[in-house]
């Protein structure tokens, strides 16, 4: 008896995602900058005078700890989308098509405090992406 090709999983392998435009990914730039500094000033209008009093140090440490845990917490919980992808209507996904998971949305939300990492974007690959191994798609809708 001759075996039969598996369609399906054939289909599945020759799934083609639609890249992100650089304008897209600008897009999600700026409005998820919006939503992070509106976070800072919450969370400033709650810590008072401690920004003012922390110093320096502290106050990168908290600085940088709202802007990992927005990137973290939003694309962990959204499978891969920020505030920014679901306006724009796109989302990031993995290189190897396994679901999107925490530890990917940590090594994104890490990568992007790498110095001079949004200039990388307009090459149409920022480090983000190659660093975690992912991409952001079009979402399918």
């Amino acid at each position: 008896m001759e075996m039969q090709p598996d369609l399906l999983n054939d289909l599945d392998q020759e799934i083609y995602h639609e890249p992100a435009s650089v304008g897209l990914r600008f897009g999600n730039y700026i409005i998820d900058i919006i939503m992070f500094y509106l976070l800072l000033i919450v969370a400033g209008f709650f810590m008072g005078n401690f920004f003012l009093t922390a110093g320096g140090l502290m106050s990168y440490i908290i600085v940088y700890f709202i802007f990992i845990t927005y990137y973290t917490v939003m694309e962990a919980a959204t499978g891969g989308k920020t505030i920014g992808k679901l306006i724009t209507g796109t989302t990031a996904i993995r290189n190897d098509g396994a679901p999107f998971t925490f530890n990917d949305a940590i090594i994104r939300s890490l990568c992007r405090i790498v110095p001079f990492e949004p200039i990388s974007a307009f090459t149409g690959n920022p480090w983000h992406d190659k660093w975690s191994n992912t991409k952001v798609i079009k979402a399918m809708r």
